[in-house]
């Protein structure tokens, strides 16, 4: 659920900081006074466009963080985890935005793309309002929504889509499998390819040695006469060569040790130089003796760098040969053994689509049995909803001849389902997109929540003004109804009813102030004398009436009561 939620210079918001509780929440206010801007922010830090214009004047960016506990919500932890995102205690979700257009969004601290961000919250926010019900009018959703009431329904949809996958990858198989000239036109380039990989067999590295080799043979010159001269200075026949020199010098030292004992370390450390010296004379020596910088060596290398640079611009890097070897070894042996493969994956499809075929049925039964309980149980809520005369079915199709069913199924089945409502007696049912009566929409909604919350594993359920229409007893209902859907999600209301807002366990007043030369909105957590008078407010009741008090203080009971029972 959304413990917190923070925002900053979001239009009329210049900083708050709202707590959300369990249960219950109901904000209200008069219009004009911001409701929308709550939601505005809550749809912004939940992944909706970022809309420069919410930017509060004057001001260079915008913030909203919301805090959520998710501990037991496992789609939640299945997403950290794919996104390597840290699971702690509570979750942090925060966006920003700036008057030049960038937008940042942030989990747990994490950057994250806007994708990321929407499949997250998706698992803890469903938000509903009256002009935002595409979702619930979208008839490709309806079949989501009734196979999450049918408990048998994923079992059978798992078998189906392993069988069904089988089949598709058979075909695609099968259709991979040219005429007999285009295959044989295959094989001669596959061969080649492989022929020509495994005649130059490049090694990795060989390149970069090669091209050091041949920088030292493109040098040779200058390297057999630096070697020469390095030499010459070392052990020189004449008399200034450095071993000489320091032949010399150990001469002179040991001509003065009788005089000072301290010399000979001295002469003990020229001895080791003059070692030194003369095995790196010896070895530049043997170094110019083995120089043999054949031309056609040169060439051999130029040839081989050319021959190794050809394969990886025809193949890719020398570290993925052995996979592109491999690779086209095993599809040289299926295009070769081509006939027998495609019997086996003939047997394949054939098993495969049998299965997906015979399941696929079973899954239209058992959407059929489940429509009908959905069905019942829309119908007996809507009437609480005060649609008494409404009719209600789900409509799952389903194709007739078993050669059309593996044509027209996907991951969801061959089913097709759309609901179906006839919102007066006597009309014909009709698409649930063409109810007229935002009213009617908004109960057939609240209606559908009612059932289907549990099962959707969203832990807080947003609804802004749905209840747009509705008034009187009516009104009472969606406040019941409200309230039970409460009792195992959290719930977040919008409202300009008295009657919703006097069950609400927690009560926000949403008002509008001219402060500091402009305009800002504010909340105020409601006491119960607080909410007493917002409720008089809602009803229409002067502030001084004692009948409108008395009248607000029974709705109160009213909902405490409903609660209580």
């Amino acid at each position: 659920m959304i413990c917190n939620l923070y925002i900053q210079n979001i239009a009329l918001i210049r900083e708050h900081s709202i707590e959300f509780k369990e249960g219950l929440n109901v904000l209200s206010g008069e219009t004009g006074a911001g409701k929308s801007i709550i939601i505005d922010s809550l749809n912004f830090v939940l992944g909706d466009r970022a809309d420069k214009s919410l930017i509060r004047h004057r001001q260079k960016n915008a913030v909203v963080e919301a805090v959520f506990d998710d501990n037991n919500n496992l789609n939640v932890k299945k997403v950290l985890d794919e996104y390597g995102i840290p699971n702690e205690e509570a979750l942090i979700v925060r966006r920003s935005m700036s008057e030049n257009g960038r937008s940042d969004c942030r989990i747990n601290g994490r950057a994250v793309t806007l994708a990321q961000l929407r499949k997250l919250v998706a698992c803890l926010v469903d938000i509903h309002s009256q002009h935002e019900n595409q979702a619930l009018l979208n008839e490709a959703n309806h079949i989501t929504i009734l196979d999450s009431y049918g408990k048998r329904i994923p079992a059978l949809l798992a078998e189906f889509n392993d069988n069904f996958n089988t089949y598709l990858q058979a075909q695609r198989e099968i259709d991979s499998f040219e005429n007999e000239a285009a295959r044989m036109r295959k094989i001669d380039a596959l061969e080649y390819q492989i022929q020509e990989i495994e005649r130059v067999s490049p090694q990795i590295g060989e390149e970069e040695t090669l091209i050091s080799e041949r920088t030292k043979f493109q040098n040779s010159e200058r390297i057999a006469n630096s070697l020469s001269a390095a030499s010459s200075v070392l052990d020189s026949d004449e008399q200034f060569g450095a071993i000489n020199l320091t032949q010399n010098a150990i001469r002179e030292l040991n001509s003065v040790i009788r005089f000072d004992s301290k010399y000979e370390d001295f002469v003990s450390r020229l001895d080791s130089v003059k070692i030194e010296l003369r095995d790196i004379a010896d070895e530049l020596y043997s170094e110019i003796e083995n120089m043999n910088y054949d031309p056609r060596e040169l060439e051999k290398i130029e040839e081989r760098i050319n021959d190794i640079r050809k394969i990886k611009k025809r193949y890719g890097p020398i570290e993925e040969l052995d996979d592109f070897i491999k690779k086209s070894y095993e599809e040289l042996d299926i295009l070769k053994n081509a006939e027998v493969r495609l019997a086996e994956l003939e047997v394949i499809k054939s098993k495969s689509g049998s299965l997906a075929v015979k399941i696929a049925k079973q899954l239209n039964k058992e959407r059929i049995a489940v429509g009908e309980k959905f069905s019942l149980a829309i119908i007996k809520n809507l009437k609480e909803l005060g649609m008494k005369n409404m009719t209600f079915k789900v409509d799952v199709t389903f194709p007739e001849n078993d050669d059309d069913i593996l044509s027209c199924a996907n991951e969801q089945g061959a089913d097709s389902v759309r609901f179906l409502i006839s919102p007066n007696l006597g009309e014909p049912l009709k698409p649930l997109a063409k109810i007229a009566s935002g009213g009617e929409m908004s109960r057939f909604m609240l209606g559908l929540k009612n059932i289907t919350a549990e099962l959707e594993g969203i832990d807080t359920l947003v609804f802004d003004e749905i209840d747009t229409g509705i008034s009187g007893v009516i009104a009472k209902v969606v406040a019941q109804k409200l309230s039970d859907v409460s009792h195992s999600r959290q719930v977040l209301a919008v409202t300009h009813l008295p009657q919703l807002a006097a069950m609400a366990d927690v009560h926000y007043l949403i008002s509008k102030y001219e402060r500091d030369g402009g305009t800002i909105t504010e909340l105020e957590l409601l006491n119960e004398e607080g909410s007493i008078k917002e409720v008089m407010r809602l009803a229409g009741s002067a502030p001084s009436s004692v009948s409108g008090r008395e009248n607000a203080i029974e709705l109160k009971n009213w909902a405490k009561s409903y609660k209580n029972a």
